[in-house]
């Protein structure tokens, strides 16, 4: 990313915020008219009411879309320079984010191939010690991964459409280049000897 597509994307992120913290407060301050013009009339009520629900689903639908342009965003290196992308890598990388996906990839390990599941079992157990390494790797407490590693690799945990764990028309090497560049992304810190 230029420096110029970082400040686009950082307007967005805020412009996303600020229109969600309207859309919620103004949603409030109807809810609040629609109680009060209740018992006087009942169609204003129930029009305020509904213009209070509407505007809660815009927040909600806004909530989503920021935290999917934080998503992408932080597969970018540069973009770490955007305040909420640099928390949410933060959050990824810190040593609970990284137990939980290392949790996500044992049950991909685990599950594939069992019934009820929508991992492709096939490409799966073609990775599984890989897969397996991977999620050991990010347990051990001298781990450092990079952010856009691990944003990548939860992002092929949680994007079904997008993902060779879940998409026959993704290629299947996708997941193991996909696992290794991943893996190449988290440096190991031996252990301090006394």
């Amino acid at each position: 990313m230029t420096a110029r597509e970082v400040d686009t994307a950082a307007a967005r992120v805020k412009l996303i915020q600020s229109q969600r913290r309207w859309r919620l407060s103004t949603s409030a301050v109807a809810a609040g008219l629609a109680a009060a013009c209740f018992s006087a009339s009942h169609p204003l009520g129930f029009a305020l009411a509904a213009g209070a629900v509407a505007l809660l689903a815009l927040a909600l639908f806004d909530t989503a879309r920021r935290r999917e342009l934080i998503a992408e965003l932080a597969l970018n290196e540069q973009a770490y320079s955007v305040p909420a992308v640099r928390r949410y890598g933060e959050s990824l990388v810190a040593p609970r984010g990284r137990r939980r996906i290392a949790a996500a990839l044992d049950r991909v390990v685990r599950n594939a191939g069992a019934p009820g599941t929508v991992y492709l079992a096939s490409r799966v157990h073609a990775c599984r010690g890989e897969i397996k390494a991977l999620a050991a790797t990010l347990r051990a407490p001298g781990a450092r991964p990079d952010p856009t590693s691990i944003a990548l690799c939860w992002r092929l945990l949680t994007r079904g459409a997008e993902s060779p764990l879940y998409n026959q028309r993704v290629p299947a090497e996708e997941l193991r280049a996909a696992v290794r560049r991943i893996h190449a992304g988290v440096r190991r810190v031996p252990a301090a000897h006394s």
